[in-house]
């Protein structure tokens, strides 16, 4: 008669009562090599292929792949729920709008022009810029060149373009192309390069700060529209010129939360993981949830159209 020991070692029943004597009377380590020593093996003494060795160490998890649905595919779930776009918000969908050939150049053309104004004014400064002030800096900025009427004419067009039709369901913050943020109204964080509006955004990001702890930094303020500009054509480029899919990860010029208020936090040396699901796995994120600070603007099952990003804290 054979019997199996949690279907790890196959034993006779005479040998298992020997056995069981014998690891009650050697102690934990000896007991341990005993098992390891007889381990069920094959004829070969290769260890059986149905044991499992409680000694080998575990193998290691390959990375998950990243989902990619087809057309069909992501048609299909379409019918069935909006928010897909968001879920995948790194694929192309068959009606996403494109930057034409010639508004193509003309992105990388003004992307040059606000990577120049930045590194002019400071980074700080820039956050805050308005629109008027970028083409002011643009004409005087080192290794810049004014904006041009035609790259004026087409800010002014992207700024009112319905972003609904992107696929964004959020709403403009900034009315018009030339609003502007007063500095009385803002405070910068220090060694942050960021600012935060007085009174309710500051006094809660303090709080967050003190509660959580000072691992939790702050990763992005207040933005002016020139600032929501500059970002929202990088990720353009980034795109392949691709709109629709850009503004799934970002709000277009006009329609940021951080233009009233809100702001992005992060954990003190994560970098730019700060700006994805890993945030999502650090204490800090787990602290923020356990003391019910989380108040994320845009949540997993968010109706925006935007990705879910639990950085992102809502005022």
């Amino acid at each position: 008669m054979r019997i199996k020991i949690n279907r790890m070692i196959s034993l006779k029943r005479r040998d298992f009562l020997k056995y069981s004597a014998l690891l009650a009377a050697s102690g934990s380590l000896g007991g341990c090599a005993f098992i390891e020593k007889h381990l069920h093996r094959n004829s070969h003494g290769e260890k059986c292929g149905s044991c499992v060795d409680p000694f080998a160490a575990p193998a290691p998890k390959a990375p998950a792949a990243p989902i990619v649905k087809n057309d069909e595919e992501i048609v299909k779930e379409l019918m069935r729920d909006e928010r897909v776009k968001s879920k995948y918000f790194s694929q192309n969908f068959p009606d996403d709008i494109y930057l034409s050939a010639e508004n193509h150049l003309l992105v990388q053309g003004l992307v040059k022009k606000f990577r120049a104004v930045q590194r002019y004014v400071g980074h700080g400064n820039f956050n805050l810029l308005s629109v008027d002030n970028f083409y002011l800096f643009a004409s005087s900025a080192p290794n810049c060149e004014a904006v041009t009427m035609k790259e004026k004419l087409f800010m002014e067009e992207l700024f009112y373009f319905d972003a609904h039709k992107y696929g964004f369901r959020g709403e403009k913050t900034a009315p018009a192309l030339t609003d502007s943020i007063a500095k009385r109204e803002v405070e910068k964080v220090p060694y942050s390069g960021h600012f935060l509006k007085r009174e309710q955004s500051l006094e809660l990001f303090k709080k967050v700060q003190r509660d959580v702890g000072e691992s939790l930094i702050l990763t992005s303020g207040i933005r002016g529209v020139a600032k929501q500009f500059h970002l929202f054509l990088e990720k353009a480029l980034e795109t392949k010129g691709n709109l629709s899919k850009a503004s799934r990860s970002l709000a277009p010029p006009g329609y940021s939360f951080h233009y009233l208020g809100d702001f992005d936090v992060g954990k003190k040396n994560m970098g730019l993981r700060n700006f994805d699901q890993d945030f999502a796995q650090t204490d800090e994120f787990k602290r923020l949830v356990d003391l019910g600070y989380i108040n994320i603007r845009y949540t997993q099952s968010n109706t925006l159209g935007v990705r879910f990003e639990p950085w992102h804290l809502k005022v």
